[in-house]
């Protein structure tokens, strides 16, 4: 390139072959021909002074970005305040620091205002609001979607707590909630319902919605008390006493039957409920439980013993026409998933609730009350004593091997052993529901 001044038009003209050349446009001012980070070819230009015995580099401005006339402009701004002995280096360096201190006042009070409005919103929140939150980015999640949990807020909590200021809530108004769970019987629920809030709030502390943990050090035991471990199950003199109890007790067959699938699989009641006859294979002898259904959202295939398949037969008998083997009256969705249990319970109790069966004490068995979930209990007690190992009545429960390490490397399903603990489970309750059990069949006491 020539030594003359510079024009617009010989910057114009320079090209990749420039690339790492110094043009010069005289009185200190020079420009390096570079590449940016785009592949643009630009020119960086500084300008080159004296300080007492030694020569320093400011940088000025980069062309394109500034045009040639600009960047000399800079370049007579320097010199002027050089003249002043204002180093332009160290006044570049002055004006950075000056705007980080202003980024960082404007980062500071940005900080300080969104405190305030926290503040601001946390004084305005109420609980049910508070809630709706949760509900949305965390109970949306579950199985359910959070269906269980709202319901027990909206009738124990929402009443009195709905549109108290969260920040306001107390543990002496939520105890109070959970006496009131308590005296009217529902310890269960209470619990539950326990659990449910330590989870929200400890929700609101992580968002700092909230200082303290109102529930902080409390356990079940100082609400409804401490759960004791399900231990109801069916002898089999007591199968034998369903049996013949059964003709008595004036439910519908198609509950009669779940009775038996219940006994015979080791199934949940909601799993059975929302059973599809499409999930049935009677031909091939099998039943898929979809993850959708199961209680731990993990599939599960039961193989259906010869005693639970003529079950499943009868019952296609009844409701084969409709999409779900217990549908509604209308057909157009599964029976409630509690009405299988409320039928057994009106059964078992001792008197008799208004508009409800009058058949009290017909399934009222020799060891007391029982639900639909001791008839799970009670199956997997009977296999135990079949003689089916304890790691193949986990499988046939369908439960999560608790031992990680067992969970990742020991894959076998043990499916034929399951097949052969249905067969077995399956087979013993035929004989002790046949006419001529109670003659001629010795019961075991588990």
């Amino acid at each position: 390139m020539a030594t003359d001044l510079l024009t617009t038009a010989k910057l114009k003209s320079v090209t990749e072959e420039h690339i790492g050349t110094i043009l010069n446009d005289g009185g200190g001012l020079r420009g390096r021909v570079r590449r940016n980070r785009s592949g643009n070819i630009t020119i960086q230009f500084e300008y080159k002074y004296r300080d007492g015995k030694k020569y320093r580099t400011a940088k000025v401005s980069n062309w394109p970005k500034c045009s040639l006339a600009e960047i000399r402009k800079l370049t007579r701004d320097m010199k002027t305040n050089l003249s002043k002995g204002i180093d332009p280096i160290e006044s570049r360096k002055a004006q950075q620091l000056k705007s980080k201190l202003e980024q960082a006042q404007h980062a500071e009070n940005q900080k300080k205002e969104l405190e305030r409005l926290a503040v601001e919103a946390a004084t305005q929140r109420t609980f049910r609001t508070a809630v709706a939150y949760w509900e949305k980015k965390e109970l949306s999640r579950r199985k359910d979607g959070g269906e269980e949990v709202m319901r027990s807020l909206r009738k124990d909590v929402f009443p009195v707590l709905g549109d108290v200021l969260l920040v306001d809530v107390r543990r002496a108004m939520l105890m109070d909630i959970f006496d009131g769970v308590v005296e009217r019987g529902a310890l269960v629920m209470a619990n539950h319902l326990f659990g449910d809030l330590r989870q929200f709030f400890n929700f609101a502390i992580a968002r700092e919605w909230i200082d303290a943990h109102p529930l902080a050090g409390l356990r079940k035991e100082h609400i409804g008390g401490a759960q004791k471990e399900g231990d109801r199950y069916l002898t089999e003199e007591e199968i034998v006493e369903l049996n013949k109890r059964m003709p008595t007790a004036n439910l519908q067959r198609t509950t009669e039957l779940s009775i038996w699938i219940m006994l015979s699989t080791c199934c949940r009641v909601g799993e059975l409920i929302q059973t599809r006859w499409q999930d049935i294979d009677l031909e091939q002898g099998t039943w898929h439980i979809p993850p959708g259904n199961s209680k731990n959202a993990k599939g599960h295939t039961i193989y259906l013993s010869t005693f639970a398949k003529e079950q499943f037969e009868e019952l296609e008998a009844l409701t084969g026409n409709y999409d779900w083997c217990l549908p509604t009256y209308d057909g157009t969705y599964h029976v409630c998933l509690k009405s299988i249990t409320k039928q057994i319970k009106d059964r078992v109790r001792e008197t008799p609730l208004k508009k409800r069966s009058k058949a009290t004490k017909s399934l009222l068995l020799t060891g007391g009350g029982w639900t639909p979930h001791d008839l799970r209990r009670t199956g997997a007690t009977m296999m135990g004593e079949l003689g089916i190992m304890g790691e193949v009545i986990e499988r046939c429960l369908n439960h999560v091997q608790p031992n990680k390490l067992k969970r990742i490397y020991q894959r076998h399903e043990l499916k034929w052993e399951q097949r052969e603990a249905w067969v077995l489970l399956g087979d013993r309750l035929d004989i002790l529901t046949s006419t001529c059990t109670a003659e001629s069949v010795v019961v075991v006491n588990f």
